[in-house]
């Protein structure tokens, strides 16, 4: 497996395990059943490329558990899904698939993209259908989620930086 494979197994792993960790602790059915269906999409695109080896990327982790910490109904970790960590995911499958080195890849990095979409997409449908949120503090945490990762040098994607893809010696 590339390096660029491998890292983005950590952010796949991140993600199904980030949903299926929180979808039972949410109030609200529908982000219950809304988490459950993505976390069952890209996990089973985690248990295509994951090996023994493979860790959750844990920015990306860490971000779907403070969401689910700071708001009990789940849409925050819907939000962290759709609207933060979804569209970082996006801009390093494209940036891995235009590395030549990567080019071997670029199918399955289309295959996480596509599925990302529709995951975004869906979570799109499902709020579009709801009451706006009238819950206190919950702009304050959803921006807490994107100053962490621009915090972390992730204002634009979710990596990897240079040196996680060195091979190591």
């Amino acid at each position: 497996m590339t390096t660029a494979r491998a890292y983005v197994a950590t952010l796949l792993d991140a993600l199904y395990r980030g949903l299926g960790e929180a979808a039972p602790a949410m109030t609200v059915d529908a982000f219950v059943i809304r988490a459950h269906e993505a976390s069952r999409a890209l996990g089973a695109l985690a248990l295509d490329v994951r090996d023994a080896t493979t860790q959750p990327q844990p920015l990306a982790l860490a971000v779907l558990t403070h969401a689910q910490e700071e708001d009990a109904s789940g849409a925050l970790v819907l939000y962290a899904l759709a609207m933060v960590l979804g569209p970082r995911l996006l801009v390093t499958l494209r940036d891995l698939g235009e590395q030549p080195e990567n080019q071997s890849d670029q199918e399955f990095f289309s295959r996480v993209a596509d599925v990302m979409v529709r995951e975004i997409q869906a979570v799109g449908s499902l709020v579009a259908t709801r009451a706006p949120l009238d819950t206190p503090g919950w702009s304050e945490a959803a921006r807490a989620l994107v100053d962490l990762l621009d915090g972390a040098g992730f204002s634009d994607s979710l990596g990897p930086r240079e040196e996680w893809l060195r091979p190591s010696v």
